[in-house]
């Protein structure tokens, strides 16, 4: 199949989270298994073009796009080779996409043309097919950013030509992430006023809302994992508001839970690490686990744990969960091994506590890959206290690495980690948002860690478990299929 894929991140190279590690990974493993699969993205202004290895594409000339009343020159450009697996193109548009970062400036707000830049990004991936003499089957949309190519294909392309079947499919990776504008944003997207009021795409609730139009637009709707799937049509708290919209799609709207890229993050093969490791062969991990303390300075008391964390911090992340008993674990013993960014007032928490242990608590506020990587392999205990986690790749990535997960009940998490009071468990698992649960997982956690043949087999469990890209390719192939088949009904 002939695969366009419309996504705002890819990794390594235009990542914040989870979705570019999604859109490089399902990428690659369609290619491998024969198909012709093209990525849209803008060419973002902090990009390395050089180190990147991203160049004009010669054979399409410079051209210009409407959007609202703004006429803006493009051109696009290709990552790597023409002759790869997977390939990569990039809209150049320095009008919208010159700045520097992919949602929002480096002080956190967002970016005040998000709709245009969303509407410029999804007609230059639509133009691509027709310039390109490249009849496409599917045009795959990652997340409301994304979303309004589904939205075009759907209002604008109804009666054009665009080569081949273009079936749409929608992959939500967060429902949070909506893109809300006021009603006269409808202008800016070329629309026409009647959307902006009921029954049309965009309106919800007085306003206009690119992930409900994509919901409704798409052929079928996706999300990462199908717990998510069953949490986000079940109750408001999870659905965002839109819980009655991804009813409304009924059996057209599943989860496919994400595959790890365990071509990156292998233990075995790291070289990251201070030594490899794999199943049935930990003493390279012990290796790790010291070679983290001294890099942290960290001194846990013996039989204590060692407790990793990488990622945002935001509620979502579950560090409200967390703050609070960071302190009195510390007192007792555990040792901590934080990285991560995110919301100022979550930051200085983190580092005030942190400057109170400084041999138990370390806390590295920026992003560093290689450093994330040797706390999966040096910590014993990895943290995802998640208030929602729609996939989540770290527990993953915990696992492969021999790190038991300690995860709250929801999304992806409860798709992938089974607790350890169970026969065949792999981590750590608390249903209720507060800290008094969180802290009873560990709690159990720092039990079992005094015994090492119980905790051996929990290793191992959790090593051998396989959430490779090969079975959800697979089902990603189901979709594709089904979208094509009921664009030539």
């Amino acid at each position: 199949m002939k695969i366009l894929m419309v996504s705002a991140e890819m990794a390594p190279f235009a990542k914040v989270g989870g979705l570019a590690d999604v859109a490089a990974a399902l990428s690659r493993a369609l290619a491998s298994r024969g198909h012709d699969v093209r990525v849209v993205l803008p060419l973002y202004g902090d990009l390395d073009r050089k180190a990147e290895n991203i160049r004009p594409l010669k054979k399409l000339p410079p051209m210009s796009l409407r959007v609202g009343q703004q006429v803006h020159d493009i051109r696009f450009h290709v990552r790597g080779s023409t002759s790869s697996a997977v390939k990569i193109y990039l809209v150049e548009c320095p009008t919208l996409f010159d700045k520097p970062g992919i949602y929002t400036y480096a002080n956190g707000s967002g970016f005040e043309d998000s709709l245009q830049r969303s509407s410029l990004h999804a007609q230059a991936a639509l133009l691509l097919p027709r310039l390109l003499d490249w009849p496409v089957d599917v045009i795959h949309s990652h997340d409301a950013n994304a979303a309004t190519a589904i939205l075009y294909r759907q209002q604008w392309y109804a009666g054009r030509h665009l080569p081949g079947p273009a079936g749409t499919l929608l992959t939500i990776h967060n429902l949070a992430h909506q893109e809300v504008h006021g009603l006269d944003a409808v202008e800016t997207l070329g629309m026409a006023r009647s959307q902006a009021s009921y029954p049309g795409l965009l309106e919800f609730h007085g306003q206009l809302n690119l992930l409900k139009a994509g919901i409704l637009g798409a052929d079928l709707v996706n999300t990462v994992s199908p717990n998510y799937a069953r949490e986000t049509t079940g109750s408001s708290e999870y659905g965002c508001g839109l819980q009655e919209i991804l009813q409304s799609r009924g059996k057209e709207y599943s989860g496919i839970l994400n595959g790890g890229d365990y071509g990156t993050w292998d233990p075995t093969r790291d070289k990251a690490l201070a030594a490899n490791y794999g199943p049935g062969k930990l003493a390279g991990k012990t290796k790790c686990r010291k070679a983290l303390l001294r890099e942290l300075k960290l001194s846990p008391e013996d039989n204590k744990p060692v407790c990793g964390f990488v990622g945002r911090l935001v509620g979502q992340k579950g560090m409200d969960l967390l703050l609070p008993i960071l302190g009195r674990l510390a007192d007792d013993g555990f040792a901590f091994a934080l990285l991560g960014t995110g919301e100022q007032h979550l930051e200085e928490a983190t580092k005030e506590v942190a400057s109170r242990y400084p041999q138990r608590i370390a806390f590295v506020d920026k992003f560093d890959e290689a450093l994330a990587h040797r706390i999966y392999a040096g910590s014993d205990l990895f943290l995802m206290p998640s208030l929602f986690e729609p996939c989540g790749l770290s527990q993953m990535y915990s696992l492969r690495y021999g790190t038991p997960p300690v995860v709250r009940w929801t999304g992806g998490l409860a798709d992938t980690v089974s607790d350890a009071g169970a026969e065949s468990g792999t981590g750590f698992v608390f249903n209720d948002s507060r800290p008094e649960s969180f802290l009873a997982a560990l709690r159990r956690a720092e039990t079992m860690f005094t015994d090492k043949v119980r905790w051996k087999d929990l290793q191992a469990a959790g090593m051998a478990c396989d959430f490779s890209w090969d079975v959800a390719a697979q089902s990603y192939e189901d979709l594709y299929s089904k979208v094509i088949k009921k664009q030539s009904r």
